[in-house]
């Protein structure tokens, strides 16, 4: 049976950690103390890392992590410095990887960065900073056309995919969204919901619910659309989508 569990590190940050009997999987380790005390809790081991960019707050925990377990793998879009070439898998192309006699799709989803990647298995999606509930990552050395495109591939996915985002946004994202967009309904009363729950927040959703209540996946809707012109004369979807990003970074 595989577990999922989240560790909450630095200021808001999630690590994920996929279980199976005593072995684990680690999603992004940005800090390595918290990790261990709760690995050495569940008395799990781990045997992979998989990271999904090469922010700081992503993988500084590895350095650390590896002196207590010198023989994990690291599945890396890019190469880590002063990381042992032995531990690292470059990745150069979209492929399939078995763990936990699972099939994990890694994807490529860049936009936040230049080489952002995604891992895909079952009905599980690990998706870094590029799909946040509510919201999408910013453009800090990436792209925001790159987001559009590769929020596009992600919606591909089935509609029961839960995806497993890397930071705890999604209040803000919200808070943004119902103040700019009042009259959306349905954004509206999610607000309200986590507004009203805000202790209880999950960091993870469902696509097929997350079309309903993230505007970065609402574009064709005519409102939003009025929304943004009056902000940015847009002309096509990916013009409104770059343009909501930008409204969205000055907010």
């Amino acid at each position: 049976m595989i577990n999922i569990r989240g560790i909450e590190i630095l200021n808001d940050n999630i690590v994920w950690i996929i279980s199976k009997k005593n072995k684990c999987i680690i999603i992004d380790p940005g800090k390595s103390n918290i990790i261990i005390k709760k690995l050495e809790k569940f008395n799990l081991k781990p045997i992979i890392i998989l990271i999904t960019h090469l922010h700081f707050d992503h993988i500084n925990g590895i350095f650390k992590l590896l002196k207590y377990y010198p023989k994990i793998k690291i599945f890396t879009p890019k190469k880590i410095n002063f990381i042992n070439k032995t531990n690292q898998n470059i990745i150069k192309k979209e492929k399939k990887i078995f763990l936990f006699n699972k099939v994990f799709y890694i994807i490529f989803t860049p936009g936040h960065t230049k080489i952002d990647v995604s891992y895909y298995f079952e009905k599980y999606l690990f998706c870094g900073d590029i799909l946040f509930s509510g919201g999408c990552g910013k453009t800090i050395d990436g792209c925001s056309k790159n987001i559009y495109f590769s929020l596009k591939k992600i919606m591909r996915l089935p509609k029961k995919t839960i995806f497993f985002n890397s930071h705890k946004y999604t209040f803000s994202n919200l808070k943004f969204s119902n103040y700019l967009f009042k009259k959306d309904l349905e954004i509206k009363e999610y607000f309200n919901f986590i507004k009203n729950n805000i202790k209880n927040i999950k960091y993870y959703n469902n696509l097929n619910f997350e079309k309903k209540i993230n505007i970065f996946l609402k574009t064709k809707n005519n409102y939003i659309k009025d929304v943004i012109n009056y902000w940015y004369s847009s002309y096509n979807e990916i013009n409104y989508f770059c343009n909501l990003r930008k409204i969205k970074d000055q907010f």
